[in-house]
């Protein structure tokens, strides 16, 4: 089972962060403590929250507004990173924002302290893992054209995402495009079909039934039967495109998604090589054959 508190990032509500006060910081449900490292999508924005020691802020997420204690402090030390507050910068603010995060692998520290005692217990650490932005490619290369009716084709895609494969999931869609065309790959009228979820996975319906290792994952689908329509040349092609809940076109992770979190506007990322076309042709029709009749000079 995948956790799906980090993950269920709704496209068009994210949550709100309340402030009640100079002191008031809200950390909302969907932030957790699950023991894991945390991926994140390079170049978004992302927060993480320690939780107050109930002794210094009893207030802490309770019916009054989620109030940090007056005098509590909380200091952040990691280096690589541009955050607020800035590593090594006493605060009373229990999260530390970071903006524009370059790939790599972060260890990150907070530490409670307070100005009416001298003591701490150290502190916490978390390990981030900033990732490159997942794309996806078809890798099966545009067969050489057949004669005749041909049967359903296995197309290969590859998606590249430096996570593990628990957390390798995806949302797009393919197009089906068929059209009939003349000897010159002329478009003959309009086409036969033209469907935008001839496959389609969903943001809330994520493929995640992978081949590969990390980083690099394979999912196959099959082509509809590969059929000479109308007794003409017959173009099939098979385009990756954004699913039919992502707003535009490109490639939507569960990582990406929850990294878009506090940026509020779950976005897309470009895909490679993101079409396969195949063409089946009818047959030549041999004509008969013309002579000279015996009887021309009888």
């Amino acid at each position: 089972m995948r956790t799906k508190n980090l993950l269920k990032v709704a496209l068009t509500t994210m949550a709100l962060f309340v402030f009640m006060g100079v002191q008031a910081q809200v950390q909302d449900a969907n932030y957790v403590t699950n023991t894991e490292t945390v991926y994140q999508t390079a170049g978004k924005t992302f927060r993480l929250y320690v939780e107050p020691d109930s002794v210094y802020s009893p207030d802490y997420n309770a019916t009054d507004g989620w109030v940090l204690g007056t005098n509590a402090l909380w200091t952040w030390d990691y280096t690589g990173l541009t955050g607020t507050p800035t590593s090594g910068t006493p605060a009373n603010q229990n999260y530390v924002e970071f903006t524009n995060p370059t790939v790599g692998t972060y260890t990150i520290g907070v530490v409670e302290t307070n100005t009416i005692i001298s003591c701490d217990d150290g502190g916490v650490t978390k390990t981030v893992e900033v990732i490159a932005a997942p794309t996806a490619a078809i890798t099966t290369a545009d067969p050489a054209q057949a004669c005749g009716d041909q049967l359903a084709m296995s197309v290969q895609i590859q998606f590249t995402e430096n996570v593990p494969v628990a957390w390798a999931s995806y949302a797009f869609a393919i197009n089906e495009t068929v059209e009939n065309i003349d000897v010159s790959d002329v478009v003959i009228g309009t086409a036969l079909v033209d469907n935008d979820t001839f496959i389609d996975y969903p943001t809330t319906g994520k493929l995640n039934t992978l081949g590969g290792t990390q980083p690099d994952y394979t999912w196959s689908f099959n082509t509809t039967a590969l059929t000479v329509r109308n007794n003409l040349r017959t173009r099939y092609t098979y385009t990756l495109i954004g699913a039919s809940d992502a707003g535009s076109d490109g490639l939507i992770s569960a990582i990406s998604q929850k990294s878009d979190y506090e940026g509020g506007t779950v976005l897309t990322h470009a895909f490679g090589d993101n079409q396969i076309v195949i063409i089946v042709n009818p047959a030549p029709t041999t004509g008969p054959i013309y002579h000279i009749p015996n009887n021309f000079a009888y």
